[in-house]
């Protein structure tokens, strides 16, 4: 049980980050105020359920408790498309809620374990308003669940393919330049299927490129901001795109299958993500020994080759 210090403590950290979110959120309709506030709140969440060896088994008490405290479970249906984002909304808001959490973790006496505290305070005093607004608890619960399982996936897979691309692909010969293109083709290939199956808007290309700038900058890449800018790298025809398709696909999809991640958005996200960390841990470490300006290139023109290459969609 928290000490009488540390409650007065998380509830002054609880008023500060309620501001901090007011200043984030500048939607004026209440459905994106409602839905905005609740991905933060699932990516403070996440951003706890990473510190403990068994974070699948913490986010499932933490739901059941939130459940208890609000009176309601969870609606049975997965969030309709009116109220769930795509995917890369999801991604940028939890992401927002990570940063929020980590940031006050520095400030708390138990660090990430108070921080889990004040996120679960924060959300069920949030629900009786919201819900005076019109929005069922239910379908509220499945929102903040589908969000947290959404960010906690990003996460994970983010990891797995860095992994995967260092100890598979560049270990078998492939060069730092040929890893970056190919992992970036993969998240463009499924952002195509996306865009194959799904009514995206016309903004989503720049937001899915976004979700790898974001990661990138994240972690740490130096020099600009604007990837928009950045012109192609010299191997914009690469015509390798469709063999390393074939060589680092097969296992993101395997893990994908896995994990049951069946949204095609949200697998290019969770490869988009991956290849801004790689882009990261190049610029940074000095990886491969390739300039910051050169793996962005190299990132990006990958992306937009597996994205364009319509003729030749690798599913598997």
């Amino acid at each position: 049980m928290s000490s009488p210090d540390s409650q007065e403590r998380q509830k002054e950290e609880a008023k500060n980050i309620r501001l901090r979110i007011e200043t984030l959120i500048k939607d004026t309709d209440s459905k994106a105020r409602m839905v905005r506030g609740l991905c933060i709140y699932a990516g403070m969440i996440t951003e706890t359920l990473l510190e403990y060896e068994e974070p699948d088994v913490v986010m499932e008490q933490a739901f059941h408790r939130i459940s208890d405290l609000v009176q309601a479970e969870p609606a049975e249906e997965k969030a309709d498309g009116d109220l769930l984002p795509l995917a890369y909304i999801i991604d940028h808001d939890t992401e927002l809620g990570r940063v929020l959490a980590r940031n006050t973790a520095k400030k708390l006496p138990k660090g990430l374990d108070d921080m889990h505290e004040i996120a679960i305070a924060l959300i069920i005093s949030d629900f009786p308003l919201w819900e005076k607004e019109g929005y069922a608890r239910d379908k509220m619960l499945r929102l903040l669940v589908e969000s947290v399982i959404a960010s906690l996936t990003f996460e994970m897979a983010t990891q797995d393919f860095c992994d995967l691309l260092v100890e598979d692909f560049m270990s078998d010969s492939h060069t730092t330049a040929e890893a970056l293109t190919g992992l970036g083709a993969v998240a463009g290939n499924y952002f195509n299927i996306a865009q194959a199956q799904m009514k995206l808007p016309p903004t989503a290309e720049t937001e899915f490129m976004n979700v790898m700038v974001r990661e990138s900058l994240r972690h740490g890449t130096p020099g600009t901001k604007d990837w928009a800018s950045l012109a192609a790298a010299n191997d914009s025809e690469d015509k390798n795109i469709p063999e390393y398709l074939k060589e680092i696909k097969p296992a993101v999809e395997e893990f994908f299958v896995l994990i049951g991640l069946d949204d095609p958005l949200g697998r290019a996200v969770a490869v988009a993500k991956a290849v801004g960390r790689m882009v990261a841990v190049i610029s940074v470490e000095d990886v491969g020994q390739i300039h910051p300006s050169i793996a962005k290139s190299l990132a990006k023109t990958g992306m937009i080759l597996g994205a364009h290459y319509k003729e030749q969609v690798i599913t598997a």
